[in-house]
């Protein structure tokens, strides 16, 4: 299915930071294949931009060594291996860990409700992935509801934390592991949906408890759980097409 780019996207600029997200998500799937080509003119044509923001978008995961672009052809798909992902989920795990610590002792009442609502929503869309979510449209599957409510979960810790320095550096992390992206390795293991949400549980009670030390450890597991599920998927992938 073709992704379309959100219409608050609506610069250039945006526009590239939101498909180099978008381009990532896919190589880390496996959905693009390590050796691939992207070509400037399908890209634009399948998401329905110009080729400056394509050009934008492959610049940084060139920089991110995630592409190596070979003038008049295109990019070529590099990906993540299982030690970027670990070593980036550490970092991820250490700077998410700091956000928690500083949210237990500085969230006001508004913040706090949106967290608990969230993780209620993991919650739910966890047992609605664990049966199959049969029949339900694609606004309402599933990974949409895990990627919005994770996506709500976090978003609410960061923003309770309050350090603008903390929400740029880990920004540029995420950019390059992004949070979303470990569902891949989720999807059909009930184990693996479990655990995530009980991280999340364990989180949520640490800053409702306003217990910054144990919000702080909590959420670097969890970041960095997150990322063994992902580099073990994305090395059986390797694995798969090697044989």
């Amino acid at each position: 299915m073709v992704t379309q780019p959100p219409a608050d996207r609506d610069t250039e600029g945006a526009l590239g930071e939101w498909l180099a997200d978008e381009l990532l998500r896919r190589i880390l799937s496996g959905d693009l294949a390590v050796g691939s080509w992207l070509r400037h003119s399908a890209v634009a044509e399948e998401f329905g931009v110009s080729r400056t923001p394509v050009r934008e978008a492959l610049r940084v995961l060139h920089a991110q060594g995630v592409v190596t672009i070979t003038p008049n052809r295109g990019a070529r798909v590099n990906g993540h291996g299982g030690r970027d992902i670990r070593e980036l989920g550490a970092v991820r795990g250490e700077l998410e860990g700091l956000a928690a610590e500083l949210a237990a002792g500085r969230i006001d009442d508004d913040q706090l409700r949106r967290l608990n609502s969230a993780w209620d929503r993991y919650d739910a869309a966890v047992e609605a992935g664990r049966d199959g979510g049969a029949g339900e449209a694609p606004e309402n599957s599933a990974p949409r509801l895990w990627a919005e409510a994770n996506e709500d979960f976090h978003g609410v810790i960061l923003e309770a934390a309050a350090s603008r320095q903390l929400s740029i550096t880990l920004a540029e992390v995420s950019r390059r592991l992004p949070r979303n992206s470990a569902f891949a390795a989720y999807a059909g293991n009930s184990r693996l949906l479990r655990q995530n949400s009980e991280e999340h549980r364990l989180i949520a009670e640490a800053i409702n408890a306003g217990d910054g030390a144990k919000a702080r450890r909590a959420m670097t597991r969890h970041v960095r759980s997150a990322a063994e599920a992902m580099a073990r998927w994305v090395e059986s992938q390797e694995n798969g097409r090697t044989r």
